[in-house]
């Protein structure tokens, strides 16, 4: 089912409930539950409603109950939703854009440490980890620490299965291509995106490059509920430097 069938299936505060929902699961990593959504986002409807629409979210996909809490998380494809209907366009500020160009610049005489000091940008900026990929068969990826500190890579079989993937670039050359096309600027992987059990809840942002006619890609992994609203325009200009200093005909 796509996203216009979807809305048009839920009523004005059915997707009310849920923004808040993903909007505090993005906040805090934790469980939401009804009495929450009501004291902190003033949704404007008792508990008691809200836990029915929950309830009716729930067969809807969007949501599923917690392991450790009463609480709801939102499911993947509340974050496709999410992502497709209410994500604020947030474009990066002309400051950021400055920033990030003169990091780098210094390096454009030098293919794959331009690359290289790109992502490290784009990690440092986003507080994620970043990776980049050449067909060429180059790989990079910076930002390890970030990605420890945030909770759901405590868990250790979770971590471990992201670093065995980091470093199998043969995946990584399979699956993008399959989601990024020519004309998309940028593809948020989720859930069954991955082709990966352990995935389902990891989340993704990548945007495609070109260097001498080689395709690349350039992105931020962290959990499912990363910041889209900012990642999308981090991963999306750190692209468009690199064509812009590799592949003329991609700026103009």
């Amino acid at each position: 089912m796509d996203t216009t069938q979807q809305l048009n299936q839920m009523t004005d505060r059915q997707i009310r409930i849920l923004k808040a929902i993903v909007d505090e699961y993005i906040a805090s990593g934790s469980a939401v539950g009804s009495e929450l959504l009501e004291k902190k986002f003033k949704v404007g409807y008792s508990p008691a409603t809200i836990r029915n629409e929950m309830v009716v979210l729930g067969r809807m996909g969007f949501i599923e109950k917690s392991h450790f809490s009463s609480g709801r998380v939102p499911t993947p494809k509340a974050f496709r939703f999410y992502i497709n209907t209410l994500l604020p366009k947030k474009p990066l500020s002309t400051a950021d854009e400055v920033s990030m160009k003169n990091e780098v610049w210094d390096f454009k005489n030098d293919e794959m440490r331009f690359l290289e000091e790109t992502a490290r940008i784009l990690s440092e900026k986003s507080s994620l980890l970043s990776i980049v990929f050449l067909e060429s068969g180059f790989r990079y990826y910076t930002g390890i620490n970030h990605m420890l500190a945030i909770k759901e890579f405590l868990d250790y079989e979770l971590s471990k299965m992201v670093f065995t993937y980091l470093d199998d670039i043969d995946y990584w050359l399979k699956v993008l291509p399959d989601l990024v096309s020519n004309h998309d600027e940028i593809s948020i992987l989720l859930g069954d995106d991955y082709h990966v059990k352990q995935f389902q809840n990891l989340g993704s942002v990548f945007s495609r490059f070109t260097i001498n006619e080689k395709s690349g890609f350039i992105g931020l992994i962290g959990p499912c509920r990363l910041e889209y609203s900012s990642a999308v325009p981090l991963v999306n200009y750190s692209a468009q430097i690199i064509n812009e200093v590799f592949n003329k005909n991609a700026a103009e």
